[in-house]
């Protein structure tokens, strides 16, 4: 049985932080959210994709998603991990933005996995065992004590990535930089008519093999993954402009309203105009 330590609420936040260590499989993971989402591995190694590649992830990556980021976990070929994942909203850092607003800037670097050194990784861990043991059982300024770690942890790669040159680790393999190139374009003509059979035709590949290794290195289907990246764009529209949900939902490349409402709810769990309104309260 797996040993866990977890605080908050995945789902609803404002924070949520769990420590977990398994042996062997554990399946695919898959999903995008308003959150910010801090991973760290201590043991093992996972598959992650981030954005429009995968990487492989080792102990000692630090791993940074921003929100409304497309990203899935799977096993990598050595079953097993020990990890601790945190996810937190705007809302829970609001005090500290105006004190500190380049907090979150390691979340919009180009590299999303931050490799650490020994002696790095032990400062990073060390933080990390204090929210873990804050976390473990309810006390006397609880929340505020996690805040304060979590600061600290942003700090940190805040200036890690302004003190060290952060580049993506190579691909896996050439289909992994393939399909990397393909989700590239997705990310650039989300807006357009987006068939598999041209897809396939264009980047030179079948389109069962398409299908399927899209799958395999992302964890989304192609149709979902071109709806997500729609929808993130919806997201960012509904909250950013005042455009009206029916030009919002042709701008994405949704073929109808009725489509779109569907769509987007069945991602969000909520309307486009509820998401509009709940967004303005914040």
């Amino acid at each position: 049985m797996p040993s866990t330590v977890t605080f908050g609420n995945e789902d609803e936040g404002p924070f949520y932080i769990q420590h977990i260590h398994r042996n062997g499989s554990f399946e695919r993971t898959q999903h995008m959210h308003d959150m910010y989402e801090l991973y760290y591995l201590y043991e093992g190694e996972r598959m992650y994709f981030i954005r429009d590649r995968s990487y492989l992830i080792l102990p000692g990556d630090l791993v940074l998603i921003n929100r409304r980021e497309l990203h899935a976990t799977s096993d990598s070929d050595k079953l097993g991990h020990a990890r601790v994942v945190m996810n937190f909203s705007d809302h829970f850092l609001e005090s500290m933005k105006s004190d500190a607003p380049f907090l979150l800037d390691a979340f919009t670097h180009t590299a999303p996995v931050l490799r650490l050194d020994l002696p790095t990784r032990r400062f990073v861990e060390d933080i990390l065992g204090k929210m873990i043991h804050e976390a473990k059982e309810p006390q006397l300024g609880q929340s505020f004590a996690l805040r304060h770690f979590l600061i600290e942890l942003l700090l940190f790669t805040t200036r890690f990535i302004r003190q060290h040159p952060v580049t993506s680790p190579e691909h896996v393999s050439p289909l992994h930089r393939k399909i990397s190139t393909i989700v590239r374009y997705i990310n650039t003509h989300f807006a357009e008519i987006l068939r598999l059979e041209e897809l396939a035709e264009r980047f030179e590949i079948s389109p069962a093999y398409l299908s399927r290794m899209f799958k395999e290195i992302t964890g989304f289907s192609l149709v979902e993954y071109i709806n997500l990246v729609r929808v993130q764009e919806a997201q960012r529209l509904l909250t950013e402009s005042k455009m009206k949900v029916i030009m919002i939902a042709e701008q994405v490349g949704f073929g109808s309203l009725v489509q779109f409402g569907r769509v987007f709810r069945q991602i969000t769990k909520t309307t486009p105009l509820r998401y509009r309104q709940s967004a303005i309260q914040f």
